[in-house]
C-alpha cells in the first residue's frame, strides 16, 4: 500500500510539471493563424537578412531590443493594434481576427 501512495504522489508530480495538453494545443492553434494570416509577407523562421519575404521578419520578435520599422521595443499592446488595424502597407485584421485569436497569434510569436 505505502508504494502504491509512493507511486500515485510521484506520478501526480509528474503530471504537473509537464505542460498542460491545452497549452501545447494553444500554441498550435496560434501557428495555425500565423500561417493563415501572416506567413505569405511575414517570416518567423529567417532573420530579415535571410528572409524573402515583403513584411519584416518576425524572428526572435519579443528577444529584440528594437522592432524591425520602429525604434521602440516590441511590445504585445502595440503589435495587437497593429494586426487590428493595419499600417501603411498592412491591411486590418480586425474583422477577421477576434481579440482571442490574436492574443493566440501573439503567444505563438512569442514563443519563438
Amino acid at each position: 500500500m505505502r508504494n502504491f501512495v509512493i507511486a500515485a504522489l510521484v506520478g501526480s508530480t509528474l503530471l504537473w510539471a509537464a505542460a498542460p495538453p491545452w497549452e501545447k494545443n494553444h500554441l498550435q492553434i496560434g501557428q495555425s493563424l500565423y500561417r493563415a494570416n501572416c506567413i505569405v509577407c511575414h517570416d518567423i523562421d529567417r532573420p530579415q537578412s535571410e528572409s524573402k519575404k515583403f513584411g519584416p521578419s518576425f524572428y526572435q520578435l519579443f528577444k529584440r531590443d528594437k522592432m524591425p520599422l520602429a525604434a521602440m521595443k516590441p511590445s504585445r499592446d502595440y503589435i495587437k493594434i497593429r494586426i487590428k488595424f493595419g499600417g501603411a502597407i498592412m491591411p486590418a485584421f480586425a474583422k477577421k481576427l477576434n481579440d482571442g485569436e490574436i492574443d493566440t497569434l501573439l503567444d505563438y510569436l512569442q514563443s519563438k
